[in-house]
Formats: C-alpha cells, sequence, structure tokens
C-alpha cells in the first residue's frame, strides 16, 4: 500500500512539475515543442527508486529542484548508497559528487554523476543543457 501511495503522490509532482515547466517557458523560435511529460513509465521508474519508509514528498523536500531529486535518487541507487544519507549531505550544501565520495571512495564520481544526470533528464522529459 505504502508503494502505491509512493508512486501516486511522485506522479503528481512530475506532472505538476512538467506543468509548471510547461507554462513557464515557450520554446525558441523555429524549435519544437517537446512534451511536457514522457508519460507514466518514467514516473513510476522515478517511484521506485525513493525508499519505501519515506514519502516522495519527504524525498524530495530540501532539494533545490525535481531535477537535484531525482538526479540523487539515481546516484544513490546506481552507486549502492543510503539515499538519506546522500540527501542529508547534499541538502546541508554539498555537491552531490563531494557526497558520494565521501559516502562510496572507491566510487567513480564523475561517471556516476553524469550517468545519475542523465537518468534524471530521462525521467523528468528535460532537455539536455
Amino acid at each position: 500500500m505504502r508503494r502505491i501511495e509512493t508512486v501516486i503522490a511522485v506522479a503528481a509532482i512530475l506532472g505538476l512539475a512538467a506543468l509548471a515547466a510547461a507554462q513557464s517557458s515557450a520554446p525558441p523560435p523555429g524549435a519544437s515543442a517537446a512534451p511536457a511529460a514522457q508519460g507514466p513509465t518514467q514516473s513510476f521508474r522515478l517511484a521506485a527508486l525513493v525508499p519505501s519508509d519515506m514519502s516522495a514528498t519527504e524525498a524530495c523536500s530540501g532539494f533545490k529542484s525535481m531535477t537535484e531529486c531525482a538526479t540523487a535518487l539515481h546516484a544513490a541507487q546506481n552507486v549502492g548508497i543510503s539515499f538519506k544519507d546522500l540527501k542529508n549531505k547534499m541538502t546541508r550544501g554539498e555537491g552531490l559528487g563531494a557526497a558520494i565520495r565521501d559516502l562510496k571512495p572507491g566510487a567513480d564520481v564523475h561517471s556516476e554523476v553524469s550517468r545519475a544526470e542523465e537518468q534524471a533528464r530521462a525521467d523528468l522529459g528535460s532537455p539536455q543543457g
């Protein structure tokens, strides 16, 4: 039951974030408009990364953006570190790379940060840049 609530909450958060992004920015002249969200598959994929003992709202509270939260969720999963520990470091001002280095000293920080950012962009439907 908790997992279903988390999936629904993440889907709602992603939907609101996509709606806000679509309303606040228009595509540059000559560019085609991309869909605001990539669909429920990405929402469910992101929801699956939220720790089972917290809601999506709890997981993302304190982050500067939904993208930062999604990136942290992916990084924790990819590297095999505690999301709570990673979130604690990041929401206190430490960058993702430094936090990963502290929590998993042998990790290839640059590759892991890039991988998590790419996964977050795919989940949120954000353009690369």
